[in-house]
C-alpha cells in the first residue's frame, strides 16, 4: 500500500517541467529479505533507484530483478554503511565492524587488511550485479554512505571504485567534510549544501514533512534528487539490526 501511495505522489510531482531522470526513490533497505519486491516492480515507472549494498542482506534479489528489466535505468548505490560506524551499531557482517573513524581511515590508507578486503568483496559483487543488467544503465557509485572517513581514505576508496567501474559516476557522500574534488557530491536532508555535480537525498528527513516541489526546484541543477520515507529503511520505533528488520 505504501508503494502505491508513493507512486501516486510521484505522479503528482513529476509535472512536465521535471525530467523523470532527475528524481528517484531512495530504497536504502531494498536488499532486506522481507522487502516486497512484487510491489516495487509493479509500481516502478523508471524512476532512478538508490540502495545500500550488504547492510540489509547478503543478497539483493529485488535489485537484480529490477536491473533485469529491459527499460533504461539510473541507479545510485552506496557500498559501505557510514552511520553504523558513527553510531557504533555495525553488525559483524559490516566492513566497518570493530572500527572507528580513525582506525578505519588508517586501515584504508594503508591499503591492506580486513576492512579493505571486505570493501573489495562488496565492490566486486556490485560490479557483477551491474554487469548482469539489461538495457542502458547510468550508474552512480558511492564508496561510503554518509561517510566519516578522512579525505585521503575516501579518495583511496573512490580510486578503487573508479578502477573497477570506469563507466560509472563516482560519488563522495561525506557526513561533515567537504566533498572531494572531481567527484559527484552527495548530501542528505531537506536543506543540504552541495556543489555541482551533485546528488541530494532526503534520507533522514521524512518526505511527508517536505514540500517536494519546492525542494526539487531548489536542487534542480543536481544530477539526481532522491525522495525518502522512513519505511524505505524499514524503520520502526526502536533500533533493530537492518538484517532483522521487517519491511512489510
Amino acid at each position: 500500500m505504501r508503494l502505491v501511495l508513493i507512486s501516486i505522489l510521484l505522479v503528482s510531482i513529476l509535472t512536465p517541467r521535471y525530467s523523470i531522470n532527475a528524481q528517484g526513490l531512495s530504497y536504502i533497505g531494498i536488499c532486506n529479505k522481507t522487502w516486497d519486491c512484487n510491489k516495487t516492480l509493479s509500481t516502478w515507472r523508471g524512476e532512478p533507484i538508490g540502495w545500500l549494498e550488504n547492510t540489509f542482506g547478503e543478497e539483493c534479489s529485488c535489485v537484480d530483478k529490477l536491473l533485469a528489466t529491459k527499460r533504461d535505468k539510473v541507479v545510485r548505490v552506496h557500498l559501505l554503511n557510514g552511520p553504523c560506524m558513527r553510531n557504533k551499531r555495525c553488525g559483524k557482517y559490516e566492513a566497518f565492524y570493530g572500527y572507528n573513524k580513525n582506525t578505519a581511515s588508517r586501515a584504508i590508507m594503508r591499503g591492506k587488511g580486513r576492512l579493505i578486503e571486505r570493501f573489495k568483496v562488496i565492490l566486486q559483487k556490485t560490479k557483477e550485479r551491474l554487469s548482469r543488467a539489461n538495457g542502458k544503465v547510468t550508474c552512480y557509485v558511492s564508496p561510503c554512505l554518509e561517510c566519516d572517513l578522512y579525505d585521503r581514505a575516501r579518495r583511496v576508496l573512490a580510486n578503487l571504485v573508479s578502477a573497477a567501474l570506469p563507466n560509472c559516476n563516482i560519488v563522495d557522500s561525506p557526513n561533515t567534510y567537504q566533498c572531494l574534488r572531481g567527484l559527484t557530491c552527495e548530501r542528505h536532508g531537506d536543506s543540504p549544501n552541495v556543489t555541482k555535480p551533485c546528488i541530494v537525498d532526503l534520507d533522514g528527513t521524512d518526505g511527508m514533512t517536505v514540500d517536494l516541489n519546492k525542494w526539487m526546484d531548489k536542487y534542480q541543477s543536481c544530477d539526481l534528487r532522491f525522495i525518502w520515507y522512513p519505511w524505505m529503511n524499514c524503520l520502526g520505533e526502536k533500533f533493530v539490526d537492518p538484517r532483522n528488520r521487517k519491511c512489510i
